[in-house]
């Protein structure tokens, strides 16, 4: 056998598939995103000229040659700045995440990440052609990521070659690329109509020093691509300074308009209206800081200039290259800043959450004023029935919508704080717990202060053995729970795999501290099944007209037969066994247990009663049952549903700000206006329709399901665990199990 030398450290490679995976993150199949990299390098090509005083034409050309259907399309994007020569075209387009662009010395440049131009080969074979100092390369770098030069040297720019590329003198770049058919190539029109408004483009686009043209090489058409900020009303232009960064300045400008802009989701609508968020050179976001859903908002636009984004990038990277294995980040910034695969800022760092929580406090007294202006007298989009229908389906649906938070380990808001908790941190359950191996399990902290918490700050969560008893994230953030802010909870998940580990649990907000002493134990063994016939409890409570479901087991020797029925009965005349008193047996995992399910219902409240099983051969079984009034739990979910005459925007619906489980719905949605009729004084006159009802039942569960795919997403889509048809499939599952229960409340009636 061969013998192979293994070093004793090494890099961990990373696979071409691996490589391509992230090229197609990035650009997600949109040929615009490749066009921003491609324009964006230009145009950094062009400052570097301009600072150091040398005079450019600033022109950028985009062409395009669409081909038929499975044929691939032609991308080419020009221009006459610095060029690359072959050194240059090796160290910044021959690897990926090198920090290449100059923002690293500190220079105001948009490549940040060190990959643009390279991930563009996500759409098929790519061609660098570049003439610097009359010296002329040829790069190609395919799908299979094997980059080489077509020529062995580099070549004199002779005139056939500068006319090729369409640079009769000087230096410039030419990329093409040969996009696969299975791309999708956006018509001239679409490009030339909202291209030009591409968020991140907006500096580009307007500044005169640039010129940037769109052309059709299949119709011969050229056009220019200008864009021109809005005019509006100033409104607001002041300084901020952001709290727990000292040296962080923020300058906010924002402008009304007498009209709304056009909505959208920034991904699906990166020509949307909004705030931008800039640093020295890059716009990284355009946002309304989290009231997009307040349709008056869309009346705004502005800019918001923080420079110290860009410091924070660059202390960060840094600190990474100083020293990889233990970078020592500060608490202030303890991750990256700005998303790899070019979508913004990662709103979970602490200094975005600090910068755009402050901007959003700053941006609601407008957005009030204008509400206030346009607000129309209200007028009743529901009676007492339809509110006594919302109530029961709240109470209904509550504990299910818990249970599926609680699937994903989503934090449960509580209604009520103990009062008895004093000020400080406190870990819920305290002092020692057992943590069953392979068992994650979730911890409160609860931080009482004396007055208002910042909830932008931290909560670093650390075991005292990392290795054996895991914290599963931290930090994690609190969330305010009482109006006066004075009371925040979080939660945090320890999980381990070695049984018998023992680890101390500090959690640490501020000045506050505690801790809470695990210990890994194996699960306990299941409890003994008694032979013959069983109910799975001695007792049941029943909320009263609520069916509630009663599991029978039966553990026997005797060979089972395919219908063994067991005969339901009750003492009480108000206590009802449902499906006719019969239960059906079925064979378990588990050898020689059968099991079954029965309904019962309670009509009377303070009932108590017992239920009989009887099979034939066995002994009867027997466990009571007692009925009794529904009760709010003490915290957990409790949903609200206010159907309200309200203007959600695009969406029929509104999560409350402040309190979490109350949902608004915007009754002047067109698709709930129609079912309600023109307003008299008394109100709406289909407030007690049933295509009314039916619509709420549609948008209740439509609120929820979009909630929870929510979570879902952010838990395991963003780490590229779920596609389309899972998504699909989650969503749609969860929306009909919600819809399900809503009709069955609301609509109670057919028209």
């Amino acid at each position: 056998m061969q013998k192979v030398e293994i070093p004793m450290e090494w890099e961990l490679r990373s696979g071409r598939r691996h490589k391509r995976q992230d090229m197609e993150r990035a650009m997600r199949g949109r040929i615009e995103r490749g066009l921003v990299e491609l324009i964006t390098n230009s145009d950094d090509s062009y400052r570097n000229l301009e600072e150091k005083g040398k005079r450019t034409s600033g022109k950028i050309r985009i062409e395009i040659e669409r081909k038929k259907m499975g044929q691939p399309s032609i991308v080419i994007v020009r221009d006459k700045a610095e060029g690359m020569d072959r050194v240059e075209m090796h160290h910044k387009l021959g690897g990926l995440g090198e920090r290449t662009s100059g923002f690293e010395k500190g220079k105001p440049r948009r490549g940040l990440n060190g990959r643009g131009a390279k991930d563009v080969a996500a759409f098929g074979t790519v061609h660098f052609e570049s003439i610097k100092e009359d010296e002329y390369n040829h790069l190609i770098i395919p799908p299979s990521l094997m980059c080489r030069f077509v020529e062995p040297h580099q070549r004199r720019a002779t005139q056939e070659i500068r006319k090729k590329l369409g640079i009769p003198r000087g230096n410039g770049t030419v990329v093409t690329i040969d996009v696969e058919g299975r791309f999708k190539v956006p018509q001239h029109e679409t490009l030339l109509k909202d291209f030009s408004r591409y968020y991140s483009l907006r500096d580009l686009f307007s500044n005169p020093r640039r010129e940037v043209t769109l052309v059709d090489l299949n119709k011969k058409r050229e056009d220019l691509l200008p864009y021109k900020y809005p005019s509006g009303e100033l409104v607001y232009d002041e300084e901020m300074m952001i709290p727990d960064y000292p040296a962080a300045k923020a300058r906010l400008v924002v402008y009304k308009h007498p009209t709304p802009f056009e909505q959208g989701t920034l991904t699906l609508a990166p020509h949307r209206e909004g705030i931008l968020v800039k640093s020295a050179a890059a716009i990284h976001d355009c946002t309304y800081f989290g009231l997009e859903s307040e349709a008056v908002c869309w009346r705004l636009t502005g800019q918001l200039f923080c420079e110290y984004i860009d410091q924070l990038i660059r202390e960060y990277d840094d600190r990474e290259e100083l020293n990889p294995d233990n970078p020592n980040h500060p608490v202030n910034n303890p991750q990256r800043l700005l998303d790899p695969f070019r979508d913004g800022l990662i709103l979970e760092h602490p200094f975005v959450r600090a910068l755009y929580k402050k901007c959003k406090e700053t941006l609601g007294p407008f957005i009030e004023e204008l509400k206030a202006t346009e607000k129309p007298p209200k007028r009743d989009v529901t009676d007492k029935n339809l509110e006594r229908k919302l109530r029961s389906l709240s109470r209904e649906i509550s504990s299910i919508f818990e249970e599926k938070l609680k699937e994903l380990e989503e934090e449960i808001t509580p209604g009520i704080i103990p009062k008895e908790l004093s000020l400080g941190l406190h870990i819920i359950p305290p002092d020692e717990q057992p943590v069953i191996v392979n068992q994650p399990k979730t911890f409160s902290v609860i931080v009482k202060h004396y007055e208002a918490l910042d909830d932008s700050l931290p909560v670093n969560v650390v075991s005292s053995d990392s290795d054996n008893v895991m914290i599963r994230t931290s930090p994690v953030f609190l969330r305010r729970l009482l109006e006066d802010g004075k009371v925040g909870r979080t939660t945090f998940t320890i999980e381990s795999d070695e049984v018998g580990a023992e680890a101390f649990v500090e959690a640490r907000y501020g000045g506050y501290s505690n801790l809470v002493l695990i210990k890994v134990v194996e699960p306990p063994p299941p409890p003994p099944l008694p032979d013959g016939l069983t109910f799975e409890k001695p007792l049941y409570h029943l909320q009263i007209n609520k069916e509630k479901t009663l599991v029978l087991r039966l553990k026997t020797t005797m060979k089972p037969t395919d219908s063994m029925v067991a005969e339901i009965t009750s003492d009480h005349p108000d206590i009802i066994v449902k499906g006719g008193g019969r239960c059906i047996l079925h064979e378990t995992d588990m050898a020689g247990v059968l099991q079954g399910q029965c309904r019962v219902l309670g009509r009377q409240l303070k009932a108590r009663g017992k239920i009989t099983a009887r099979v034939d051969s066995f002994e009867p079984t027997q466990t009571s049952v007692e009925v009794e009034e529904h009760k709010e739990p003490p915290g957990g979910v409790q949903l609200r549903f206010e159907p309200d005459e309200r203007d959600c925007g695009v969406l029929r619906y509104e999560w409350d700000d402040k309190e979490a489980y109350l949902l608004w719905i915007g009754a002047r949605h067109l698709s709930i206006r129609r079912y309600l009729g023109e307003p008299t004084d008394e109100g709406y006159p289909g407030r007690t329709s049933p295509l009314y009802h039916a619509v709420l039942a549609e948008v209740i569960a439509e609120a929820l399901a979009f909630r929870l795919l929510k979570i879902h997403f952010k838990r395991d889509g963003q780490q590229g665990m779920l596609d389309y048809d899972s998504t699909d499939l989650y969503y749609h599952k969860r929306f009909s199990e919600f819809l399900s229960i809503a009709h069955k409340i609301l609509v109670t009636e057919l028209p």
